[in-house]
């Protein structure tokens, strides 16, 4: 590229006095790469340049850019859009998993009633339990294993002056949030995690990604611009417009198009080192939510991984921070904590280290995030279908690296008691839907990766989504109960082939329960174990009366948080896709710390 177009490519400065809300307007004239599912940009007749055929490619930029009128600017152009593939929206691969969702329950009841098979009935029931018992142990030798990396590397040295960089990479990152009425605030508070960062100045571009709904958004862009703008390399902030095709409400959407936009500014930007072809800078995304804390050193730590690893290594791995639900979750009723405390746990026991999948804040390249065609803007859950498509792009298991650095994330919050109960409520029926939207994207892709990587990741997703989070809890209620009763009702008697009678099953389900106590208050060590390690010396300051309270009702909460699962896999098998969006959960009450007295707001 000679010099005299480097002269006419616009800089930061001077892109940043574009609209950036209104950069759709923007025409796709030189599109370097068109992506395959963009839609190309609608141009009139009389839009169409006069004499452009006899001016250079780049002669009119500058002018074009500070008129703020359609221009032709290398490589940016306006997200229009992806053509969504015709779709049947209510016969959909999700019936599968909610039909064996429901075939596995009702076994309680229809396994009795077989002849020959009900011999051994009690013995199913008992074997069903020791399964899950023992994947709890998995967890637990996990979760342990991680807590313990965390807490060592707290006091690790990172040395990046003494990689082995022989190609002379330049690392670079874009990290990307997303908000939409979000209080200011606590976006504020997660961007300050991310300037504290270590050469935030020097090496990372933060991107916000704004609604086009979202209220007050000039004034809030204006806000951050100033505040921000000094702190980081580049601080970009994209407004998603409404109703481009294929596009469904929710983060996945605005990442996919803020993400998209930031990228191709940083290219046009001569003085940005990000070029398509140009092999000595690696730009990392990562996206997060609004409402979280980076660890401190998070990117370093990223940084130190990932030259671990061979360049082939890179280009299928995902970097994963554990993620801790502990901002004012002291003050938070007892089913938001212990769902809290159980997320965490399952990343570290199963989400993490079985490849299952991402959660909220992760990284990876910029190679494998364009390969994976950004986010996908007609799904729901960007973190739960991420490594889906990214596996998808490289023809092969994509891997979960564990960055040894705690996150921290909030919780769901309310006004009140019954507002935490309905946000709860609300925010497991939304990951509900949106892990059946997911399965049905993994079926219809089924046989585009290797056999063995998708019956693998199969097994895998139905036993945490299906099996673990959907029915362990209700069937430990069921079984016990029920398969004695039907036993009886078709005349067997209650007693199996080394069960003897039925006081004999009773305690053994009982001691069962026992032992799952026990694995809950591994839960709750794992989370006092971790708290020395978490950003800004946050503590979950909950008393020791009420710690022994929450631990008891671990299992009400679990069985709680199943039969709204429960419902949601109804609600999308009769429903169909049009259930599907991305409702934000309500944050206003994490910005500050909730006051100790409310009386309208029980302390448990």
């Amino acid at each position: 590229m000679t010099s005299s177009l480097d002269n006419d490519i616009p800089t930061i400065e001077e892109l940043s006095e574009i609209h950036i809300a209104d950069i759709h307007h923007i025409e796709k004239k030189h599109e370097m790469r068109p992506k395959a599912y963009s839609l190309p940009e609608r141009r009139t007749a009389q839009q169409q340049p006069q004499g452009s055929k006899k001016r250079s490619r780049f002669g009119t930029i500058k002018q074009s850019v500070k008129r703020q009128i359609s221009g032709s600017i290398r490589s940016i152009g306006a997200y229009a859009g992806r053509i969504a593939k015709p779709a049947n929206a209510y016969f959909r691969w999700n019936l599968l998993f909610t039909f064996l969702i429901f075939l596995f329950i009702s076994s309680a009841i229809w396994i009795p009633c077989i002849p020959a098979v009900n011999d051994f009935a009690l013995e199913i029931v008992t074997i069903i339990s020791i399964i899950l018992h023992c994947l709890w142990i998995i967890a637990i030798i996990n979760a342990l294993r991680y807590t313990w990396r965390l807490r060592r590397f707290a006091s690790h040295e990172i040395r990046l002056d003494l990689v082995k960089n022989e190609a002379g990479i330049k690392m670079k990152h874009l990290v990307g949030l997303c908000v939409y009425k979000e209080p200011l605030d606590l976006l504020m508070d997660t961007i300050d995690s991310i300037a504290s960062q270590p050469n935030a100045k020097e090496k990372i571009t933060c991107l916000v990604g704004m609604e086009g709904g979202t209220p007050d958004k000039e004034e809030k862009k204006r806000i951050l611009d100033d505040k921000y703008g000094p702190q980081f390399e580049r601080f970009i902030v994209t407004f998603h417009p409404r109703g481009l095709p294929g596009d469904i409400p929710g983060k996945c959407s605005n990442f996919n198009y803020a993400a998209r936009t930031a990228v191709k500014i940083l290219r046009a930007d001569k003085n940005y080192p990000l070029e398509e072809y140009d092999n000595n800078v690696e730009l990392i995304v990562t996206t997060g939510d609004c409402d979280s804390v980076f660890g401190d050193r998070y990117f370093d730590a990223l940084e130190e991984d990932y030259w671990k690893l061979s360049p082939k290594q890179r280009s299928y791995t995902v970097w994963q921070s554990p993620l801790f639900y502990c901002i004012n979750l002291d003050q938070s009723p007892f089913f938001v904590r212990v769902t809290g405390l159980l997320r965490a746990f399952f990343m570290m026991g199963y989400l993490i280290p079985w490849n299952i999948n991402t959660m909220s804040i992760f990284s990876l390249t910029l190679k494998l995030f364009e390969e994976g065609e950004y986010t996908h803007p007609g799904y729901q859950m960007d973190d739960i279908i991420a490594l889906i498509r990214w596996s998808l792009a490289v023809r092969r298991k994509c891997v979960i690296r564990a960055i040894p650095v705690a996150t921290l994330s909030g919780p769901t919050s309310g006004k009140n008691y019954v507002d935490e109960w309905y946000e709860w409520a609300r925010q497991i029926r939304r990951w509900t839907i949106g892990a059946a939207e997911v399965f049905h994207y993994f079926a219809i892709k089924f046989f585009r990766l290797p056999v063995s990587v998708s019956i693998s990741f199969a097994a895998k997703f139905v036993f945490y989504y299906g099996f673990l989070l959907c029915i362990a809890s209700v069937y430990t209620i069921i079984a016990p109960l029920v398969t004695p009763a039907m036993l009886n009702a078709v005349d067997h008697g209650v007693h199996g082939l080394v069960i003897p009678n039925n006081k004999c099953f009773m305690i053994i389900m009982f001691g069962f329960l026992g032992l799952q106590y026990i694995w809950f208050f591994v839960v709750f060590l794992v989370n006092y174990l971790c708290q020395p390690v978490f950003p800004r010396q946050t503590k979950d300051k909950t008393g020791f009366i009420r710690n022994i309270f929450h631990w008891l009702m671990t299992w009400p909460t679990l069985v709680m948080y199943c039969c709204v699962e429960l419902v949601a896999f109804l609600e999308v098998t009769v429903r169909g896709k049009s259930v599907c969006s991305h409702n934000a959960s309500k944050k206003d009450n994490l910005v500050a710390p909730v006051p100790s007295k409310q009386p309208d707001r029980m302390e448990v």
